[in-house]
């Protein structure tokens, strides 16, 4: 008689998901059973986060990084460590790499793949990007590209929540931003909530709302999405009320004489703690808060940092697990 109770090792559930030898440029290179694959495999890989388990010894990883980053750089870094491999890093490719003799992108990607077994690249240039990544031998995972996706730290955030309510299905969760239109992790974000399950509202400024190639994959698949637009400080807390997440994906502020303008906008989109609080008290139910990171001056009520309500430094620990998980399925173990 089959032990219902088999325990699947490592090395099934990379097998299960059924990845190897892939690129992950957008979150819908990954089926959804292919997601729920992956956070099986980072739940089994968690205990390892702040030690190392041998699984990808030998393998080399590439981060070229043509933009500033701390969490994605630090925690691909850390989870291939982590696995027993090894990392080679450029921070700064316009200044210290080929990149600054006019050295095409294609070029670069294909020689590094020469050396590496998988490359983290992050980008400015989202159709720059997406076209030299098939010149590379090695596969590639996109580390945010432009204002067009970022697909680990959807996964991650995708993680945080499904370890936080054991589920995805059904939750409700609203994406808001003073500018949906920049927000590559809201768009990567909001594929993966809609595809899995969760009743997604989109909540930003008429004139920066979601673009409609976003929402017209979601349709694609029969999912609908809400979307509010032009509410001030006091709608959008009467509107998360009813959340069970509030998810800020933040995005790129203007800098000059346009920078004032768009905090004021941004001050629309505030997370009062009082909201929280409140919610908390007469239903006694818990709004999660989570932020990609970084976060601006005034952008969010830093009481929520010390409650229950908090998630995006707990997200943290858990996106060395994920990206462990992610590395195993790409490079096998």
């Amino acid at each position: 008689m089959e032990n219902k109770n088999k325990i699947q090792t490592i090395r099934s559930l990379v097998s299960k998901i059924g990845f190897e030898g892939r690129s992950l440029l957008s979150i819908n290179d990954l089926t959804n059973e292919q997601i729920y694959g992956l956070f099986e495999l980072a739940m089994k890989l968690e205990p390892w986060n702040r030690s190392m388990v041998p699984l990808v010894t030998g393998n080399v990883m590439s981060t070229l990084f043509f933009q500033p980053s701390t969490r994605t750089r630090m925690s691909f870094e850390t989870a291939m460590h982590r696995l027993g491999g090894a990392v080679i890093s450029e921070a700064n490719p316009l200044v210290t790499s080929s990149a600054a003799k006019e050295e095409s992108l294609s070029d670069m990607l294909k020689v590094v793949s020469k050396y590496a077994n998988i490359i983290v690249l992050r980008h400015f240039d989202d159709r720059g990007a997406r076209e030299a990544a098939p010149y590379s031998e090695s596969p590639i995972i996109n580390g945010g590209w432009g204002h067009w996706e970022h697909p680990t730290q959807a996964l991650l955030d995708l993680y945080t929540l499904y370890r936080t309510f054991g589920r995805v299905e059904g939750l409700k969760v609203c994406i808001a931003s003073a500018d949906l239109i920049e927000a590559r992790t809201g768009h990567s974000m909001a594929y993966g909530l809609a595809r899995l399950g969760a009743k997604v509202t989109l909540a930003s400024p008429s004139a920066k709302r979601t673009p409609q190639e976003v929402l017209d994959k979601i349709h694609e698949i029969g999912i609908q999405v809400e979307e509010v637009f032009d509410l001030n400080q006091d709608t959008f807390n009467e509107l998360i009320m009813g959340m069970d997440m509030i998810y800020l994906p933040g995005c790129s502020a203007p800098k000059g004489p346009e920078a004032e303008a768009f905090k004021q906008v941004m001050d629309s989109y505030l997370v009062r703690y009082e909201t929280l609080a409140k919610v908390a008290a007469e239903q006694s139910r818990i709004i999660y808060v989570t932020h990609t990171l970084p976060r601006r001056a005034g952008e969010m009520d830093l009481r929520i940092d010390n409650t229950p309500h908090q998630l995006y430094f707990e997200a943290i620990a858990y996106s060395v697990a994920i990206r462990m998980a992610l590395i195993c399925a790409i490079l096998g173990v």
